[in-house]
């Protein structure tokens, strides 16, 4: 049976993780938040001395996705190392925010961070990734591509209602930015791709509609193998 493999683009607070966290649950499948690197990575940079080694992505800094068995129990939670400490939780604090924006805007560090996701999912071969533009970087040939999307005024509801009890984290939503669009319509253009609007969609139905996309997907597979 092919693997299933499914990305969630779209922009902040849209619901990416929430629907993420669902379909690995049903699925049995492990998930991969993609901007949980970009921020151990600007923690690490923050925290090596000057003149110390090059962090090395896979090596002193590791990033441990979640991983969902078949019958949706958590077996291993969202876990980032750095020189075997564990930094999960320390990688949220707001002042990493101006490292975490010059590290996206690397070319060469967003490739190696490329690399290492790469690896991540030809390890786990059955995984859905939420990030920005993974569904054209990393899993263009996914089962399934999505991009999710909801309007300013309720995106920044749903950030605000999450760090409701987390005065320590960052609660600020803008608008779609310029690469958010661009994100869209790469997307779009992927041929098992399909855009939620999620506005006026509570969690449920965000959720039902992605998985009747891909039972779709599943079906139109297994005609054609059925045909040969």
């Amino acid at each position: 049976m092919p693997h299933i493999t499914i990305s969630i683009d779209g922009p902040t607070a849209s619901g990416k993780t929430t629907l993420a966290t669902s379909l690995a649950k049903y699925l049995g499948l492990t998930f991969l938040d993609t901007g949980l690197t970009f921020r151990s990575l600007a923690y690490a940079i923050a925290h090596e001395p000057t003149k110390a080694r090059r962090i090395q992505l896979g090596a002193n800094l590791k990033h441990l996705p979640a991983v969902y068995d078949a019958s949706g129990m958590l077996t291993q939670s969202h876990a980032i190392f750095l020189d075997e400490k564990e930094i999960t939780e320390d990688i949220w604090d707001p002042s990493l925010d101006e490292d975490l924006k010059r590290i996206s805007k690397e070319p060469a560090l967003r490739q190696e961070i490329l690399r290492m996701h790469h690896s991540i999912v030809e390890e786990c071969g059955n995984v859905v990734v939420v990030g920005r533009d993974v569904g054209v970087t990393l899993l263009p040939t996914a089962s399934l591509q999505i991009y999710l999307t909801a309007s300013l005024a309720v995106r920044r509801e749903r950030r605000r209602a999450q760090y409701r009890e987390r005065s320590d984290r960052s609660t600020a939503v803008g608008p779609p930015t310029e690469r958010d669009e661009e994100n869209r319509v790469a997307v779009w253009a992927l041929r098992n791709s399909i855009e939620i609007q999620s506005t006026y969609l509570p969690a449920s139905a965000v959720f039902a509609c992605a998985l009747n996309r891909l039972n779709q997907h599943s079906a139109h597979i297994t005609g054609r193998h059925d045909e040969t």
